[in-house]
Parts: structure tokens; sequence; C-alpha cells
């Protein structure tokens, strides 16, 4: 089972627990990064962490950042950004994954600062008791992002620890990055960004009550209420999965500002369980995104509408059909 532990101020603890039990330095496997996404090449630098420790009999280590650097410091241009998991989804995928320990660093301006080598010596090696680390092709840390794997490399002479680093991954010569990946669900372009996250996109909300202008044309809706800087997908009509609990049901989803009903302002997600009857208010759910139907568009109206809708739910019945046959067969 992965263990979890906060670093703040500079000590560590454990957490989701009711007895925390200390940090215990020993020899381990580290890799260090966001890994918002936990995409196709944070996997295969984590495969290669957790395969190394067991061959060395090492603990495997994988320390991310909460909140995410950029929330933090933002982007140059003063840009909006929007992550791709939440801390909760990481953590869940990174324990998926076989990982021993998930160290969360809580990140600030001040943290930034730290220099590189400061890092590795105070906190890697002093701390955890680093013995590998296993970063990515373009990997860089520290204050100014000064260190680089040049800078892993002369440590590790002084430290005596390995360093490895894994090649650039690409899928269908698509470049395989977080920010690729976003990319492709601002553009609605679901099929490519799953190939690179390796799974579907997923978002976990809670359901709040709407104005259930649904029900009067026979396709009652959750209206959703994401995350705070979660990436929602592009405006438009998703076939999804949603899971309840250790339910899963087939469904469609419309992200956008419903212009035939114009019932409220702001963009509304709204998920049309299709074989599902009962009250979800307060509920969590997980949508996970399968393939985009078509565009957000006005109707006439709602007799209109709610003929779009019927073709919508055949559309997505058939996909769905598809999906879940692919994937019985693989």
């Amino acid at each position: 089972m992965t263990e979890r532990y906060h670093f703040r101020d500079g000590v560590l603890s454990q957490f989701d627990t009711d007895n925390p039990k200390p940090f215990e330095r020993k020899a381990s496997a580290v890799t260090i990064g966001t890994y918002d996404g936990v995409h196709l090449g944070h996997r295969a630098i984590i495969s290669t962490l957790v395969s190394d420790a067991k061959a060395r009999g090492l603990r495997s280590v994988v320390i991310t950042f909460e909140p995410h650097p950029r929330l933090v410091l933002g982007k140059a241009n003063g840009a909006p950004i929007f992550l791709l998991s939440t801390l909760d989804e990481k953590l869940n995928a990174l324990e998926s994954l076989g990982v021993d320990c998930v160290m969360v660093i809580h990140f600030t301006k001040a943290f930034s600062e730290t220099p590189a080598e400061a890092f590795v010596e105070n906190v890697l090696v002093k701390q955890i008791g680093l013995a590998e680390i296993v970063i990515g092709y373009d990997h860089m840390f520290g204050r100014n992002r000064g260190g680089s794997f040049e800078t892993l490399a002369m440590l590790a002479e002084r430290h005596h620890f390995t360093v490895k680093q894994i090649p650039e991954q690409k899928v269908d010569e698509h470049h395989l990055s977080s920010t690729a990946i976003r990319r492709f669900l601002e553009a609605g372009e679901i099929e490519n960004a799953n190939k690179l996250l390796g799974a579907p996109y997923q978002l976990s909300a809670v359901v709040v009550e709407g104005d259930k202008r649904g029900r009067t044309i026979g396709f009652p809706t959750a209206n959703l209420l994401p995350p705070n800087a979660k990436l929602i997908p592009k405006h438009g009509v998703y076939a999804v999965e949603v899971s309840i609990g250790e339910k899963t049901y087939r469904a469609m989803m419309n992200i956008g500002t419903r212009p035939t009903i114009q019932a409220q302002s702001g963009v509304s997600l709204e998920v049309h369980l299709l074989d599902f009857n009962g009250d979800l208010y307060g509920k969590s759910l997980t949508v996970r995104f399968l393939a985009r139907l078509r565009d957000e568009q006005k109707f006439s109206s709602l007799d209109a509408l709610k003929a779009q809708l019927e073709r919508d739910k055949y559309a997505a019945q058939r996909l769905l059909s598809e999906f879940s046959v692919a994937n019985t067969v693989a």
C-alpha cells in the first residue's frame, strides 16, 4: 500500500491516517515532478522507478507538489492555468502504479527559491535516503529551473547515487506532455487527449441543484460543480461514462451556455445518465470522456432540442457499446 506524506516547512509528516507514523530515511529510488494527468510519459518514468526499486531492494518514492507550481508562480503572460488532475486524482493514479511512497511538497514562492543543489542534498539525500533518481529527458528543477541532468550527475558522484534519464516519449508522433493534452482537450479532441493520457480524461464533481428544465423534455440532468482550476473540455456534447460509488453508467454530457434555454449565465456542465433513475443531489460523480458528439448549438424550439437529444442519445449508446466491446477484446 502506498504511503502518503506531506513536506511542509522542512518537516515530513504522514497524512490520510488517524495514526501517523514518522517518515523513515532509507535507501530509495526517487522521481520528482508535477505529474499533472499522470499520462503515458509519466508512466514510463514511474514504471522504470518501480522496477528499478524492486530490482535493487529500494523504496520507490514519487515527489510531487501541491498546489501546482504554476498556480503559485503563474504564467509569464498572466493567462489562467487549468489542470488535468486534482491532488486526489493524482495520488490515486500514482498508487495504482505500485509506488511505495508519495511525498507531496507544499509549494510556495519561498520554496521555489530553493537552489537545486540544496534540495538534493538537504531533502533527497539527508531526509529520504536517495540511492537512485529517475527523471524525464527535459526535467529541470530548483530555483529558476537551475537543476538539470548535469547537476544531478555532478551531485551523484559526491553523494553516491545513480541517475537515470528516460528519453522523450511519443504517441502517433505526438509529443507526450501535459501541455499537449490540455491543448487537445481545449480543442475538443478527446480521442487524441486520451491516447496521450493512456486512459479516458476524467472529471470528478459534486451534483448541485439546477432548474430541472431537462425533466420537462425527458432528459433529466445532473448539474455538476467541478473543482477550481480543473480543465473543462471544449463546449459541446460528449459520450461519457459516469461512476457513482462502485457503479458505472453510460451517459451523455453537455458543456456550454445552453443557448436554447438561456436559463442561467455562465458555463454549465450537465450529464444525462442513460440507464439511471434516482436522486443524485449532493453526490460526487466521476465522469470519463470517451468521444465528442457535436458542438453546442441553439435550436428554434424545445421540441427541436429534444429531437436532437434523441439523436445524441442514439449516437452515445452506439459509441459507448463500441468502446465496451473494444475494451473487452483488449
